[in-house]
Order: C-alpha cells, then sequence, then structure tokens
C-alpha cells in the first residue's frame, strides 16, 4: 500500500468499523457527501480528521480482544543455530 493510499484506506476500515458512512460521517462532524468524496480521493482528507479516523480505529482495536500469540518461551527454535 502507497502511503498516499493510506488516509483513504483508514477511511473505509473506520466505515466498517462504525457500520455504515451515516455513523462515521456523524461521528467526525462531517457531511456523509463530503466522507463519500474523500474516501474516493475526490477531496482531500484533512490532517484533524485523519487524526481522529486513527483515533477511532485506535480505540476500536484496544477494546478487542487481543489474538492468541506464542508465549516468547514457546514455539522457537528448538535446537541450536546453524
Amino acid at each position: 500500500m502507497k502511503n498516499s493510499e493510506v488516509p483513504m484506506a483508514a477511511l473505509r476500515r473506520a466505515v466498517q468499523i462504525c457500520k455504515g458512512l451515516d455513523a462515521l460521517s456523524d461521528e467526525l462532524n462531517i457531511s456523509t457527501d463530503r466522507l463519500e468524496r474523500m474516501i474516493s480521493g475526490e477531496d482531500e482528507i484533512p490532517q484533524p480528521v485523519f487524526t481522529q479516523v486513527v483515533g477511532l480505529l485506535l480505540e476500536a482495536t484496544a477494546t478487542r480482544s487481543p489474538r492468541s500469540t506464542p508465549d516468547s518461551n514457546e514455539g522457537g527454535r528448538k535446537g541450536p543455530r546453524h
């Protein structure tokens, strides 16, 4: 993914998390039409909006139960290095 695509991808993910364009536009306090133009790349995403979206994404991922990850002492190399 190119750096220039990150803000639009973040908006698309935020739409999923908020369960729709209307809910996200309410959360961001912008019109649904403007949000659609930002997602499509027609309008630039202002830095404050992007920052707010990142905050929403961080909050959503922080409240999910973490994926199980192996303990650092488990599942590693069993034998000596070659």
